[in-house]
């Protein structure tokens, strides 16, 4: 069942609420990504709905301002905006805790949602935050050396004068924490409160992510926790576009989401 919820100043946010309740479970919230209507790139994040619905796990699917059906807002961003479809499920008693993430702008608001809010349990990182670091070059440095020798030096001539991969052109438009720094201090901050997270990244990001190494560097000894789970899935492209791919992703969602909060029927 689905039903249509409007949140936000003057009511002017619209979401699609699917599922039957079951109260043992946190509540999957997938804001858009991107430009991209709620329903995500080439409809991903309906079937990753559709799928977690089947298995129990209610889902809320919405357009931040300026997306889909919803318009600017005035003071109203990305991040209000996800806190607003939070307030509202809350007050409604449709659900007081939650998984929040999805592809690329998605994750970076499920990230920044498991960081500031109590009620994120949980948050579904698609392509989503990780820093460059030694292992990146390497993988780079590697993947040039893979080339015939003849193409070697444009390479080179490329990437001369390019900054330090950390920052790669991706972090422009992307809303991570600006340090590596920062980001394990709120990964830390996430675990303190029992958070689970799942990271999956593809090769659609080679921009910033080219070895599963990275990982570890990025996050630490927090990377290890039993409580973050990663893949790197270097045959998929960003929108899992492909059917192999996206019967991988939503296997792996539903495989995480039983281990993080326990299999249909039952409790934690």
């Amino acid at each position: 069942m689905q039903t249509f919820e409007r949140f936000g100043p003057d009511a002017r946010l619209v979401g699609v609420l699917g599922g039957v309740a079951d109260a043992s479970r946190p509540l999957l919230v997938l804001p858009n990504a991107g430009l991209v209507p709620r329903a995500g790139p080439f409809r991903i994040h309906v079937e990753i709905a559709r799928r977690l619905e089947a298995r129990g796990i209610r889902s809320f699917r919405f357009d931040l301002p300026g997306a889909g059906e919803a318009p600017h807002l005035a003071g109203v961003d990305a991040a209000a905006a996800t806190r607003a479809a939070l307030d509202h499920l809350a007050a409604r008693g449709i659900a007081d805790r939650f998984v929040v993430g999805g592809i690329c702008s998605a994750a970076d608001r499920g990230w920044r949602a498991a960081a500031e809010d109590p009620r994120v349990v949980g948050a579904i990182l698609l392509d989503g935050v990780c820093y460059g670091g030694p292992w990146f070059q390497f993988a780079r440095i590697a993947g040039v050396l893979a080339r015939p020798p003849r193409e070697w030096l444009g390479v080179v001539r490329r990437h001369a004068g390019a900054g330090p991969a950390a920052a790669p052109p991706t972090a422009a438009y992307r809303d991570w924490p600006p340090t590596r720094t920062e980001a394990r201090a709120q990964l830390a901050a996430m675990l303190a409160r029992d958070v689970r997270l799942l990271f999956v990244y593809t090769r659609g990001v080679s921009d910033y992510f080219r070895d599963p190494r990275q990982f570890g560097w990025s996050f630490g000894a927090a990377a290890r926790d039993p409580r973050v789970t990663c893949h790197y899935w270097r045959d998929c492209d960003h929108t899992f576009y492909a059917r192999f791919a996206r019967a991988r992703l939503l296997d792996a969602l539903a495989r995480w989401f039983d281990d993080a909060f326990g299999a249909v029927g039952e409790t934690r």
